[in-house]
């Protein structure tokens, strides 16, 4: 599914005289989803009426294998709980229903539609290639603007969706730098209208009598040097690493934080003791977990794939000591005119924007409004809205208004704010006889919606619900929960190194949101085995399951990186280890020191967990 949706992505931005593969369903897809759906309605009518916890078993290896194979689509077989627990007499159809659209899904639906928006007025084009035109001074500088770029977007876009965005400005990016590689520096640098020689100056004094002309002028590449291909590698996955690191540091980053947020509130929230978990509270511990390996992951890349730009990256920026106030080195002076070129045409690109629009400014204002209610909702240090308009109401255990209230508040404005300054020009109360009248479009209309949602995952999101709730109804998570009760008194730390590199095992071959979902009872059980907090290990496997780096078919954004010719299988697995042995330790080490001291994480069993 996940490779499909990216290469329909790809087929619909190919040109008309591209040639174009097609592919088809396999047979064995249809084989197998079949007998799958069949033996599975065969064994929940044939157990025992009350084997209520065979039945789940029944649900959930059903609705695991078809996820995993993808067999069918991913939110078709989320529907497959609901028709499953209800044949096989577990829980009513009524019931299970209700859990395919809440408070959640609310929020998720309403977030779709901001980054839709956001998406339709070409804002998050404008804020990559301002951040790569600040650092996109040398390879390793490169990397880095690129993995930032994508992981501040994925934070509140999808991380497909900003893949798919960013792919493009770093493929013109490296086009322009193998035209370096391949041909006339000085030339290319006259044709498109920069400085050369004495006029140009960037942190230094070049000395035009005692620069190597003919390195310049007469030195010619026939073809890209392997280190230069090497890097190219490095460079594009960049793109999909920071696409999946990004999701982790925000509460609607990415659908696996939504599953542990919902199972939360269903399963402790009602509890009067409960932590509250907004989206302030996940900011303040994921967001460096999530920058700590954006960092790492960064140096990692760069010693991988531009080991000399890492350590040059301060003779490239500043200019160096032994240097001052005298003729800088011919190869420095050369670097530099080379990443001037580079960065002069990201400065082209995005000066081809123009000045910001009406739709950006009330956008990025927006945003910004959203953020801030998001994280004064119902701060620790003193009363937030929500708090406020709490006491108003008469007080209560729980709050009236939640995260997705504001979001969807100002998300729903975004179909009334006209796409046109409405304040700009003549007011007129009555235009002149003969005047065509245009309609003015708004800043998110009801076709853009329905083209950039996502609906699916909303469809998986509620079966991961209705999936969790069937198997605390059947009791078959208490069974699961207590085969690991042998755990009980182990090193807390060693637990949840254990619990992140199986779960970041688990999502290399299925879905994130597939594995979470089916996590998120099972790590909840089993907290209560083992007494320990079941935040330590719910948070430590959501978190994990972002962390897929080594697979095509793992994510979104490395099925689209893949379909580039420079990136094999080897290349992907060979830096996707890497990265995720990294990334699990960092992951390990947050949730075990400030995520336990924000949340108040101990090694005492709170009461609340108590089921």
């Amino acid at each position: 599914m996940i490779v499909e949706e990216a290469l329909v992505r790809l087929i619909q931005g190919a040109k008309e005289d591209e040639d174009v593969v097609y592919t088809v369903l396999p047979k064995w897809k249809t084989v197998f989803g079949l007998s799958v759906i069949v033996i599975s309605i065969i064994l929940v009518l044939s157990l025992p009426v009350k084997s209520s916890e065979a039945k789940a078993g029944v649900v959930i290896g059903a609705t695991a294998l078809l996820w995993i194979t993808e067999a069918m689509p991913l939110m078709i077989t989320a529907l497959l709980p609901a028709i499953l627990f209800s044949l096989g007499g577990v829980i009513k159809m009524k019931e299970i229903s209700s859990e395919y659209f809440n408070d959640i899904s609310m929020l998720m639906l309403a977030t779709f539609f901001m980054a839709a928006s956001v998406e339709e007025s070409n804002l998050h084009r404008r804020i990559a290639l301002k951040i790569l035109s600040l650092l996109g001074r040398g390879e390793a500088l490169l990397m880095l603007g690129a993995m930032l770029t994508t992981w501040k977007l994925s934070m509140f876009l999808s991380n497909t969706a900003t893949c798919a965005m960013m792919l493009p400005i770093i493929s013109a990016i490296i086009e322009n730098l193998r035209k370096l590689e391949n041909s006339n520096l000085r030339g290319n640098l006259v044709r498109n209208g920069m400085p050369t020689g004495s006029e140009f100056e960037m942190n230094g004094q070049i000395n035009e009598d005692q620069e190597d002309q003919s390195d310049l002028e007469t030195n010619s590449v026939k073809e890209a040097s392997p280190e230069f291909e090497w890097f190219c590698k490095g460079l594009i996955l960049c793109i999909p690493y920071g696409a999946s690191i990004g999701g982790i540091a925000t509460l609607t980053g990415t659908p696996p934080n939504f599953v542990f947020k919902g199972f939360f509130d269903r399963t402790y929230g009602k509890r009067a003791d409960a932590p509250t978990l907004d989206y302030g509270t996940w900011m303040s511990f994921a967001y460096p977990i999530s920058f700590l390996i954006v960092i790492f992951g960064w140096h990692v890349l760069v010693l991988m794939y531009a080991r000399r730009s890492y350590f040059s990256i301060f003779t490239t920026i500043f200019k160096p000591l032994c240097c001052k106030n005298k003729v800088l080195p011919a190869h420095v002076i050369k670097d530099r005119k080379k990443w001037a070129y580079i960065n002069n045409t990201i400065q082209l690109e995005y000066k081809k924007l123009g000045p910001f629009r009406f739709p950006e400014v009330v956008l990025l204002t927006e945003m910004g409004v959203l953020v801030l209610f998001w994280l004064l909702r119902s701060p620790s240090g003193f009363p937030g809205w929500a708090d406020t308009h709490l006491e108003m109401m008469g007080g209560g255990a729980t709050h009236y208004l939640t995260d997705a209230w504001i979001v969807l508040l100002i998300s729903l404005t975004l179909f009334l704010i006209p796409n046109e300054n409405p304040f700009r020009g003549r007011v007129i109360c009555r235009p002149p006889p003969g005047t065509k009248l245009v309609r003015s479009k708004r800043l998110l209309s009801h076709e853009v919606v329905m083209k950039k949602t996502p609906w699916d995952v909303l469809f998986i999101l509620g079966g991961g619900y209705a999936i969790a709730y069937g198997c605390k109804e059947s009791g078959l998570s208490a069974a699961l929960g207590d085969s690991f009760s042998f755990l009980e008194g182990q090193n807390k730390v060693v637990i949840a190194l254990v619990i992140s590199i199986l779960v970041a095992a688990l999502t290399e071959v299925t879905s994130n949101t597939a594995s979470t979902t089916l996590l998120m009872p099972v790590l909840s059980t089993m907290s209560q085995s083992i007494k320990l907090n079941p935040l330590f290990l719910m948070i430590t496997g959501t978190i994990s399951a972002s962390l897929a780096f080594c697979l095509p078919s793992a994510t979104g954004p490395n099925a689209l990186v893949f379909s580039f010719k420079q990136i094999t299988v080897v290349d992907m697995v060979r830096t996707g280890v890497v990265m995720n042995l990294v990334s699990v330790l960092v992951v390990v080490l947050g949730v075990s020191s400030w995520t336990s001291s924000i949340l108040g994480i101990t090694s005492d069993f709170p009461e609340w967990a108590n089921l």
